[in-house]
């Protein structure tokens, strides 16, 4: 049992792994849509993530042995396994973040750019005294 919700939890990282570093190389490319895509599937493996961790916790405190005699050798082999994908996730979700917070932040100093420029009308000092002339 839990060598195959192990195995389960390794195939969702594994997804959730792909999916990020297709997220990193689609804001480097400036492909944003295909990162909002991505949003609902990163969302689905999480929450299937989760679930499995809680089976995972489950099944190892209802064996209530010690420590050293909780894992057969193929379970060992595989929770090592998983603790490498999770901490390979955990880097690559980091590199993400800091990727869409960058992205984040230019588009908003953008924005707030654009919606701080001087409005140009009849009224303005700096029209006046241009060389510009409008006739109706």
């Amino acid at each position: 049992m839990l060598i195959q919700t192990l195995k389960q939890t390794i195939n969702t990282l594994d997804e959730l792994i792909k999916i990020t570093l297709e997220d990193i190389e689609n804001i480097k490319q400036a492909k944003h849509e295909e990162v909002f895509k991505n949003t609902s599937k990163k969302e689905e493996l999480a929450y299937k993530f989760s679930t499995l961790k809680t089976k995972i916790d489950q099944i190892l405190v209802s064996r209530n042995k010690p420590l050293e005699e909780i894992f057969s050798k193929e379970e060992e082999e595989l929770f090592n396994t998983f603790r490498e994908k999770l901490f390979e996730f955990n880097n690559q979700h980091k590199r993400f973040s800091k990727l869409a917070l960058s992205v984040a932040n230019f588009y908003n100093a953008l924005m707030n750019q654009i919606n701080n420029t001087e409005t140009i009308n009849y009224k303005n000092e700096s029209f006046k005294n241009s060389k510009l002339h409008i006739k109706a």
